[in-house]
């Protein structure tokens, strides 16, 4: 039995149609909507329905369409016949998706919440099952497809005070708990899993971050050998998506490493390349020589200092070369820190710093292989150690594994018989 408030959420995006059409036709007049495909937004499908059961995956934008590459895969693999709708709101992750699984899905544009539109979808496309990525909250799709008893799964659920106050709101304003509107939700940690159930949350279950199930990056050897050749027998660690405000930190490190080695290299790999400028300015000033990266083939030889990677998708190339990392975005607060599993996947020893709660789940997992040092002098001694006494710090972690029994579970058995469809 659906709350009897739905039927406010009903009329209320009834009403607001109009306004969000026009929101459409903006958006397409900027670049942000395909001008091509804009009718998926609407819940028109451009694509015929297969025979045959289908799974509905969504994902929100990029990253969240990256993590559940796998998972299709996975699925593919446990049940090739499967038919898999993945939906997407934007149009980089819809390029992500048709150039990384082109062959193995149908892909569409997430329709608005909006009652007709929704109904119009789920209508057409009849799954099996759904599978919703992080903390996407539909209030209008989910009581259709609750109506029409079809399972929904909420994956990697994140809730971030902003979203937690979006689902408070909810709650007040139409008397609905988030989670209920679930039929199995998986969290990434026991604390996240602990706000799910207060929030409504049945059928909670504890998996790792599906970001821990990303493919080593991949690296360019011709790349590779190139850096090599300049660097040669140079004593390197890396400091990984640095942001304003750390560089500072990473370049006092490199001043105390100094005393230390007298052939010490310091690769700095800034998040966002725009800022380079700032980082010129930073060596100039601290009496430091360094070099670009985007200079690399022009340089006859890298002495030591500071090498500036000032282009991006190059970590997977540097990870190759600089074997001792630490992932910034966490050495001040408010960023949240970032990817440590990737210099981990390419058997980096690793360390980032203590401001990581965007990633405090996939810590968790990898904490016995992770050093945490936050201060120039916690990372001048993790980088000499490093340096002194090379260990193996990163075990392998079958994430995969881990996962494989939960994405059986999910497949339809061979012997069954369909789901009847309204």
């Amino acid at each position: 039995m659906l709350p009897s408030k739905f039927f406010m959420l009903r009329i209320l995006s009834l009403l607001i149609s109009p306004i969000v059409r026009i929101y459409v036709k903006k958006r397409i007049n900027v670049g942000l909507e395909d001008r091509d495909r804009y009718v998926e937004r609407f819940g028109k499908p451009s694509k015929a329905r297969p025979h045959g059961k289908i799974f509905w995956i969504h994902a929100v934008s990029v990253g969240e369409s990256i993590s559940a590459i796998p998972i299709v895969r996975m699925l593919k693999k446990e049940c090739p016949e499967l038919n898999i709708l993945f939906t997407t709101t934007t149009k980089t992750s819809a390029q992500i998706v048709q150039t990384r699984l082109d062959n193995e899905v149908i892909h569409q544009y997430m329709p608005f919440d909006i009652y007709c539109w929704a109904k119009r979808f789920v209508d057409y496309w009849k799954p099996e099952k759904v599978f919703f990525i992080e903390s996407e909250i539909w209030p209008n799709i989910l009581s259709i497809l609750r109506k029409k008893h079809i399972e929904v799964n909420l994956l990697n659920v994140r809730i971030s005070s902003k979203s937690l106050k979006r689902m408070c709101f909810i709650n007040k304003i139409f008397g609905i708990k988030p989670f209920s509107l679930f039929d199995n939700i998986y969290a990434p940690s026991k604390d996240v899993r602990d706000h799910v159930i207060k929030l409504g949350g049945k059928n909670v279950s504890v998996l790792p971050n599906m970001k821990t199930l990303a493919s080593k990056l991949e690296h360019n050897a011709k790349t590779v050998e190139l850096i090599k050749s300049k660097i040669k027998n140079l004593r390197v660690w890396m400091a990984v998506s640095t942001h304003k405000g750390e560089e500072e930190i990473i370049i006092e490190t490199h001043k105390k490493l100094e005393d230390e080695f007298n052939d010490i290299l310091t690769i700095i790999a800034i998040r966002h390349p725009s800022r380079v400028e700032e980082l010129e300015k930073l060596c100039i000033q601290n009496n430091i020589k360094y070099e670009l990266h985007s200079n690399i083939s022009n340089i006859y030889n890298i002495e030591s200092g500071i090498l500036i990677v000032d282009q991006i998708g190059k970590l997977g190339d540097y990870f190759e070369v600089a074997k001792v990392v630490h992932v910034c975005g966490s050495l001040i607060p408010g960023i949240g820190g970032h990817n440590i599993l990737e210099p981990i996947k390419s058997g980096c020893t690793v360390a980032t710093g203590k401001y990581i709660e965007n990633f405090i789940d996939i810590y968790a997992y990898v904490q016995d292989v992770c050093v945490i040092a936050t201060t120039s002098d916690e990372i001048y001694r993790f980088v000499k150690c490093s340096f002194i006494k090379p260990t193996q710090r990163n075990k392998e972690i079958d994430f995969e594994n881990i996962w494989s029994e939960t994405v059986k579970s999910w497949c339809p058995r061979r012997d069954s018989n369909p789901r009847p469809q309204d």
